[in-house]
């Protein structure tokens, strides 16, 4: 079966034909558009979905209703291979849903917690018995240099990359240090927490600032740029197969 996947984020929109959980094309813009006809325009797709973490805008709405084949918009509504127990499932994003059956697909029966460095740091957690607890989210790096320089009177606004010492020696290293080992020791915090709580727990890293924090995971792997996407499939085949 072939699916068109849909990721629309906070900063871009990815989308990609997928056989199989193989990603066979993709496409990156800033909204959906002239990427998204063009990746399907010789694909014999069966299903599409579609993961929002914000409204469609009215194109949107339009260009997805008019593809020749049904399209699913991802909902904790949705039927999943997973149980979700979050006591308030109308607010979880689809984002962290698609990824937690992503790495659910790649690492059954196991206690797992997926974090994605992105906008927003999420933590997840599924149990071994493919129950999705839920989990945390807090600021994503850009946003805390952001809010930094936006918050305050006098400290820069200070670009990711650089020098990143245990003890700042300047304005900007200071700020770099701070937020870049804090969101490390943060992350490093969550893993030893959950792991004396859930046995054997692996850890899924992804998200697009993830290498930046040079975490050690024991049990564990840094998920490629897919997880995402691949969750996704799993749940249009899923669906395709009710």
């Amino acid at each position: 079966m072939v699916h068109l996947v849909v990721d629309i984020g906070n900063s871009s929109t990815k989308s990609a034909v997928m056989s199989d959980g193989r990603v066979l094309s993709v496409c990156r813009e800033e909204c959906l558009g002239n990427g998204l006809s063009e990746l399907v325009s010789d694909a014999k797709i069966s299903c599409g979905i579609c993961s929002s973490v914000r409204e469609l805008t009215d194109g949107e709405r339009i260009l997805l209703s008019s593809l020749p084949f049904p399209v699913i918009h991802l909902s904790a509504q949705t039927p999943l291979p997973l149980r979700i127990v979050y006591s308030t499932p109308g607010t979880l994003g689809p984002d962290r849903i698609a990824s937690a059956v992503g790495a659910w697909k790649r690492m059954p029966g196991r206690n797992l917690l997926i974090i994605d460095a992105g906008t927003a740091v999420t933590y997840d957690v599924v149990t071994a018995e493919g129950e999705y607890l839920g989990g945390n989210i807090s600021p994503g790096l850009s946003m805390r240099l952001r809010a930094l320089h936006e918050f305050t009177g006098r400290l820069p606004l200070v670009n990711p990359d650089g020098d990143v010492p245990d003890v700042g020696y300047s304005t900007e290293t200071a700020i770099r240090s701070g937020v870049v080992l804090g969101m490390r020791d943060e992350m490093l915090g969550c893993i030893s927490r959950l792991s004396a709580g859930y046995d054997s727990i692996f850890v899924f890293l992804t998200g697009g600032d993830a290498e930046l924090f040079g975490i050690p995971i024991k049990n564990g792997i840094f998920a490629d740029e897919f997880l995402l996407l691949e969750g996704l499939d799993t749940i249009c085949s899923f669906n395709e197969k009710m």
